[in-house]
């Protein structure tokens, strides 16, 4: 299989509008000079982190799906109790195009790279490695590492108030090493002008 192309079949999201999807870039650099003193405490705590964005913490640790006792009420509860234990097995990372309820608005769902995500021109696949490279660059500090995205491989998000991204994608740990598969979690929730890295991994083999 071609190393760069996913196995999960995705939804298309509805098109984002932010005029400075890199937050990073000189674009996020701009905004930054133009506060006032005044709003610096409002920026503050735009920028600060959520108890659950804390580096290293994973909301699937020890966690496993079990369903409910009683039996399903109807056909979307048991559609839903399906989709639940499917996205716990892979700890958010692979969710399958036909695993995803239809009655659902919001929840994890597989993010298709290609097609644009902010406008006007911004694709998933480009903002993903923005992403990722964020949770890199975090675990390259604290580990003491030299790991380089590659190429991404497949995104599961979670929209809504913001942008959740379980990121698998293919790097190297060294310039010339082989290439190895990496999992990253990152988000940006809507009030936050940055995006925080909550964790960065080989993937689990």
């Amino acid at each position: 299989m071609d190393p760069k192309s996913s196995d999960v079949d995705t939804i298309e999201p509805e098109v984002m509008d932010a005029s400075c999807p890199d937050l990073s870039s000189s674009c996020g650099k701009r905004k930054a000079e133009t506060i006032s003193p005044d709003e610096g405490c409002e920026e503050e705590e735009r920028d600060s982190e959520s108890d659950d964005q804390v580096w290293g913490f994973d909301s699937f640790e020890g966690s496993d799906y079990e369903s409910p006792d009683e039996p399903p009420e109807d056909e979307e509860e048991l559609e839903f109790r399906r989709y639940a234990r499917h996205y716990h097995e892979s700890q958010g990372f692979k969710v399958d195009k036909d695993k995803f309820p239809k009655h659902l608005t919001h929840g994890l769902r597989g993010l298709d790279l290609d097609a644009i995500f902010f406008k006007p021109n911004v694709t998933g696949r480009e903002y993903m490695a923005i992403m990722a490279n964020v949770a890199i660059a975090k675990y390259n500090q604290v580990e003491n590492k030299t790991v380089t995205l590659d190429h991404i491989v497949r995104v599961v998000v979670q929209l809504g108030y913001g942008i959740k991204a379980y990121i698998t994608f293919m790097a190297k740990e060294s310039p010339h090493g082989e290439l190895v598969e990496y999992q990253a979690k990152a988000e940006r929730k809507a009030w936050q002008r940055n995006i925080h890295p909550i964790f960065c991994r080989p993937a689990p083999s």
